[in-house]
């Protein structure tokens, strides 16, 4: 608006300058009348002119001036305009803003419960874990008391195995001892066998020469009849003391 005002201030004045010029040309063309007939004041067009040009000179300067000063307003109007609308922006995103909050309140209660839910299930995962934590060690406990009852197992046929050979090696032991023993039974029964024989021979030949049974002496204790083995295979003389 400003800018189109100041065009026609220009025009106009232009169009002035213009007239005044070929005024000033017309009259330079016209002869020069070397005597004023009619007493006329030539100057006084001059000095109307002037004072006019003058006034039209400052009023192109407020002119000038009015246009520089209305372009600072306009400059002035439009960072308003820019200020107005960023302020409009923000007041419309504010009522978005506040026209979404029952809609965010929604979404909070929503993520409240989700979280309410979590929560529970955080807990049953907990309890969860605990449990499993109580059946591995329980696991844990049955499988060292299986292998303590199959190391036990381990041992004990160990001891027996070693038990057995042990009383293999007693018993053959025993066995020899035994077999000792009865050789060293049959040895001094065998020799008590043969003192019996050569006294009963003695007894026999001092009776068959005196005719008088001797008196037997006191022997030591000795086997029993049961225990006496008597050689059959020499049994002449028995017979000849049977037959007298």
């Amino acid at each position: 608006m400003f800018g189109t005002l100041r065009n026609k201030f220009q025009s106009v004045q232009e169009g002035i300058s213009a007239s005044i010029r070929g005024l000033s040309v017309a009259e330079s063309s016209k002869p020069k009348k070397l005597t004023n007939i009619r007493n006329v004041n030539y100057n006084a067009g001059a000095d109307v002119l002037h004072h006019f040009q003058m006034r039209w000179n400052e009023l192109h300067e407020l002119a000038e001036e009015n246009a520089e000063k209305a372009q600072q307003a306009d400059a002035l109007i439009a960072s308003i305009h820019d200020q107005l609308e960023y302020e409009w922006n923000n007041v419309t995103q504010l009522n978005n803003t506040l026209a979404a909050i029952p809609k965010i309140n929604n979404d909070i209660q929503n993520l409240m419960d989700q979280i309410g839910t979590l929560q529970e299930l955080f807990e049953e995962v907990e309890t969860s874990l605990f449990q499993l934590q109580d059946l591995n060690e329980t696991l844990d406990l049955q499988s060292r008391q299986l292998d303590h009852r199959f190391q036990l197992a381990l041992y004990k046929e160990k001891k027996l195995s070693e038990l057995d050979s042990t009383r293999a090696k007693l018993a053959g032991k025993h066995s020899e001892k035994v077999l000792q023993h009865e050789l060293k039974q049959q040895q001094i029964l065998k020799e008590r066998q043969e003192t019996f024989e050569e006294a009963f021979k003695k007894e026999l030949e001092e009776y068959k020469t005196t005719g008088i049974i001797p008196k037997l002496g006191t022997f030591q204790k000795g086997p029993s009849l049961e225990e006496v083995d008597l050689d059959v295979a020499d049994s002449s003389d028995l017979d000849e003391f049977l037959k007298s």
